[in-house]
């Protein structure tokens, strides 16, 4: 008798959510796991699994250890990873037992291990900037201390090695083509529009339904301006004065223009006390949603942000001033080249 097949689900962002939904569509017997970070405003919309807010970012996360306090944040950090480690592992025993899987999603979080541990796992993209730093093979020390590190469910040790190189990533869904010797063969391009135009009308409400979006109007009409933000300031890519000056400076390039601003799911700031004269798209959902459904801004404005191209009968503007931070000006130069490319076809 052939085993039930279900969907195991690791998000977090809700770009990757929704490249998900587009693929497959909304289905209440996947197991949907979201990460801490995840906008609870969308997950409360979906039956899923919460993880907890862990210590762990390119490996753990330490506080300093020359006090008593950093010893107990240390522990309790450590503590909260294991703890939610092994529910997330009973959870998984109880819900996929003597069931086929597959598994979409994020490999670089803490809880990524279904990914290494699954003979049919499948990265989902994240924005173009996972994509620009180096790829590396996964890890080998020895085999007793990676047996050891899998047993504590660490199977990278930096992010470099978890966007694709691994035996058990089948498929790679990105919106752009990467040449990359240790994943190209694994890439699948995928098509936004065409994904949803093939969705039931059904499927489309579920869709603007979990997004809390369903019958929302948004005024583009005339000359309008978008400005896509990011927490470049909030990472520690920027300065917070930095940041808002090139948003400033894109505002005085297209001053004529009605001004709407959205501003990313991390991004925290008050722009309407720092734009008053701005338009704020306040709730959380990928801004592609607005370009699925026909909305068209006159002008797209973004510092490295590849949620742009999906506006590809707007103009698209990505700020060229100075950033002075390298990591950031290779993602802009890869961003360019997309657009670039983009034209072209």
């Amino acid at each position: 008798m052939a085993k039930e097949k279900i969907n195991v689900c690791l998000f977090i962002t809700v770009y990757s959510f929704f490249l998900y939904l587009l693929m497959k569509g909304y289905d209440e017997t996947d197991i949907y796991i979201f990460a801490d970070i995840f906008p609870k405003e969308i997950s409360k919309n979906v039956k899923h699994i919460q993880l907890p807010e862990v210590s762990f970012v390119d490996g753990p996360k330490m506080a300093p250890l020359d006090s008593i306090n950093g010893i107990i944040e240390n522990i309790k950090g450590y503590c909260r990873y294991f703890y939610g480690y092994i529910k997330l592992r009973i959870l998984l025993f109880i819900k996929t037992f003597n069931k086929e899987v597959t598994v979409y999603g994020h490999a670089q979080s803490p809880f990524s291990f279904m990914f290494y541990e699954n003979e049919n796992s499948n990265l989902i993209e994240d924005g173009i900037a996972n994509y620009c730093m180096e790829i590396t093979e996964t890890h080998k020390i020895n085999p007793i201390i990676d047996t050891f590190l899998h047993i504590c469910g660490v199977y990278f040790l930096k992010n470099t090695e978890a966007f694709g190189s691994h035996k058990n990533i089948k498929n790679i869904y990105l919106t752009y083509n990467v040449d990359h010797p240790l994943i190209k063969d694994k890439v699948r391009i995928i098509n936004m529009q065409e994904l949803w135009d093939n969705l039931s009308d059904s499927q489309k409400k579920d869709i603007l339904n979990i997004f809390n979006i369903g019958d929302a109007v948004y005024d583009f009409e005339g000359e309008t301006l978008l400005i896509l933000t990011q927490p470049l300031s909030q990472e520690g890519h920027l300065t917070l004065d930095d940041e808002i000056n090139i948003y400033q400076k894109t505002i005085e390039k297209y001053k004529d223009y009605k001004l709407i601003i959205k501003p990313h799911p991390r991004d925290d700031k008050d722009y309407k006390k720092i734009f008053p004269q701005s338009t704020i798209i306040e709730k959380t959902f990928p801004i592609e949603i607005l370009s699925l459904i026909g909305i068209k801004p006159t002008v797209v404005s973004s510092i490295v942000s590849a949620s742009a191209l999906a506006f590809k009968d707007s103009e698209i503007y990505i700020y060229d001033g100075d950033l002075n931070n390298e990591r950031l000006d290779n993602i802009r130069k890869d961003l360019l080249n997309l657009i670039e490319n983009t034209k072209k076809d």
